[in-house]
């Protein structure tokens, strides 16, 4: 898992860019993690973080939106979750 402030630092994204992109669900919502050698804890990402902000960055210096891109993106593997718990839906026998 990679810190925030990492991933703010590295891809020259601010809070709310990351904010925004998780919103439009072409990040995957950030995690707890314990702070080390300190009390309390950060928000981290998955290793893949800088794959999918490197594309989202690519699209756009072609000309396609976020919203655009979200839009192309939604129902694909691209797609993430929305945050909170997963739904568990039975099916009917």
């Amino acid at each position: 898992m990679i810190s925030s402030k990492i991933v703010q630092e590295q891809a020259g994204l601010t809070t709310n860019t990351l904010e925004y992109l998780r919103r439009l669900r072409l990040i995957p919502s950030p995690t707890r993690i314990p702070t080390p050698g300190c009390t309390g804890s950060a928000y981290a990402y998955p290793p893949t973080i800088f794959t999918r902000i490197h594309l989202i960055k690519f699209l756009q210096g072609h000309g396609f939106t976020l919203t655009k891109i979200a839009r192309a993106a939604r129902g694909t593997p691209f797609e993430c979750p929305p945050p909170g718990p997963p739904t568990n839906r039975k099916v009917a026998p």
